[in-house]
């Protein structure tokens, strides 16, 4: 009796714990399962469908895994796969769980004209596309690239970096740059998101006729209610061109993705459910 008085387990969250994140269909996704115990703990995994697997287990004709360390990795994950896992951990006397929320995107999209932001760049030049999310409790941001790369904070790379405040910077854009960048905001209880269409154009001479192109495609209104603010550039000089005196500074708001429902109240913590 003192021996199971003296025992406990516990999982361990860090910085690099996700409790919610998005992944993309037919990627390996791995979910960690740190435990910390007097003695040698029980390990099991409980999936969205209510199979347990306790650890360590492996199949050859089973696309999930859990490592004698308690990471859970599936491979070729699929939209079925989309959900929460709780990994539990079991001494005598002790017992402690942790959630993870799961949500499978499509490698590919191709949403309507009017449903997207639409951004064009010249070869060179860098790209900010911000993003913010207000929920409760706090949501994970990441960003889908056109290559079905995952990128957040905690998973950048040398071609791109999420800022602290949920944008995306891409420093020198390519033409291969170009496609739909997805804003993916998740949480234990519900997400959201919305995309960008980003064209890298090569170097031409008529830069400003492109520009003004730009200006009008950024200026359209989008289902996402996301507002370009166009604002006089009082900075020219009268030597200059009247068409370049004339020309604008495009500002474009953070756009805010909000997991919230219309009439909720975000201080009481409720948050809507998946869109299906």
């Amino acid at each position: 009796n003192r021996q199971q008085r003296n025992s406990w387990v516990m999982i361990e969250e860090d910085l690099h714990t996700k409790a919610a994140q998005s992944v993309v269909e037919g990627s390996e996704v791995q979910l960690s399962c740190n435990v910390k115990a007097t003695e040698s703990p029980s390990i099991k995994w409980l999936l969205p469908d209510g199979t347990k697997l306790k650890a360590p287990f492996k199949m050859e004709d089973s696309r999930f895994s859990v490592l004698s360390s308690g990471q859970l990795i599936i491979r070729s994950i699929t939209y079925a796969d989309s959900g929460v896992y709780h990994c539990v951990a079991q001494v005598r006397g002790d017992i402690d769980s942790v959630s993870h929320r799961v949500l499978v995107q499509p490698s590919v999209i191709q949403p309507a004209n009017s449903e997207v932001i639409k951004v064009q760049k010249n070869v060179g030049e860098s790209i900010l596309l911000p993003c913010s999310a207000v929920a409760v409790p706090d949501a994970y941001l990441s960003w889908i690239l056109p290559n079905s790369r995952v990128l957040s904070h905690l998973s950048n790379s040398s071609n791109g970096y999420v800022l602290d405040n949920g944008s995306l910077l891409i420093p020198a854009s390519h033409v291969s740059d170009s496609g739909y960048y997805r804003c993916v905001a998740i949480n234990q209880q519900g997400s959201d998101q919305f995309a960008i269409r980003v064209t890298v154009n090569r170097m031409v001479s008529d830069r400003t006729s492109k520009g003004m192109k730009s200006k009008k495609r950024l200026g359209s209104r989008t289902s996402l209610g996301t507002k370009v603010l166009v604002i006089d550039d009082d900075e020219g000089s009268g030597a200059r061109e009247t068409d370049e005196s004339l020309s604008k500074k495009i500002h474009l708001k953070s756009h805010e993705v909000s997991l919230k429902q219309k009439n909720d109240n975000v201080s009481q913590g409720h948050v809507k459910k998946n869109r299906k």
